[in-house]
């Protein structure tokens, strides 16, 4: 079973609520960012390429989306967090 990732991250005086998950029906890893509880943006990364190598598992699934869940932490962190939205559907290969 695949869990999700939940972090609130505070720049500036804005709190952002990042929420990571692997929707495994469509083999994508998406993180979605919000604040005040209203969707501003997203990142999803397609893993169906390489879901169909025999060495992919549930674990490597599970790596990817944490680091992606950080990638965009670390992003808003910086105050870069439009460089992570950036070309938001991408194919891991």
């Amino acid at each position: 079973m695949i869990f999700g990732f939940n972090t609130d991250v505070k720049h500036g005086d804005i709190v952002y609520h990042v929420q990571s998950e692997a929707r495994q029906g469509a083999h994508l890893l998406q993180t979605m960012v919000f604040v005040a509880g209203r969707c501003v943006g997203k990142r999803a990364t397609s893993y169906g390429e390489v879901a169909t190598k025999p060495e992919f598992s549930e674990e490597r699934m599970h790596e990817l989306l944490k680091e992606q869940h950080l990638f965009v932490v670390d992003a808003i962190r910086e105050g870069k967090l439009e460089v992570a939205l950036q070309n938001t559907v991408t194919e891991l290969s």
